[in-house]
């Protein structure tokens, strides 16, 4: 237990708390995640499926809704290319696809913001909960 004691006085330990500012690394690679709340933020390889297509319209809001679970946002849409899913509803389990051509924030009332450096792809996707009543996966809601 001593050498432990000792090790932990030569280190630094960072800790993660709820609701603390992240940040993804230069050095992240493809399927790295970063979790908002419900909303997963997850760096991909920088294709684009056909499910997608590019927004007319972008939107700051990465998450369909009215509700604060629902306010996460990017903090400008300067330096991004959105794609967004051709069927992007309130129940998709699936969102928008964004292109990083500047670093870029999502913020979040409650939850702690993300920043995204430029460069990076990142697909938006919301966590899953089985709704046993219905029999089916659904959204999860913050």
């Amino acid at each position: 237990m001593d050498a432990i004691k000792q090790l932990m006085n030569h280190i630094e330990v960072e800790e993660v708390r709820a609701g603390q500012p992240l940040r993804f690394s230069e050095a992240c690679t493809t399927n790295d995640r970063i979790w908002q709340g419900d909303l997963a933020l997850t760096i991909t390889d920088g294709s684009i499926p056909d499910t997608h297509v590019k927004a007319d319209k972008p939107t700051v809001q990465l998450v369909k809704g009215n509700t604060i679970g629902a306010r996460h946002c990017l903090d400008s849409l300067e330096g991004v290319d959105m794609y967004v899913p051709t069927e992007w509803t309130e129940e998709s389990l699936v969102g928008p696809i964004l292109v990083m051509n500047k670093e870029r924030s999502v913020v979040h009332p409650i939850h702690g913001d993300v920043t995204v450096p430029a460069g990076f792809s990142v697909s938006c996707t919301y966590q899953r909960e089985y709704d046993e009543e219905q029999k089916r996966e659904r959204r999860a809601r913050d």
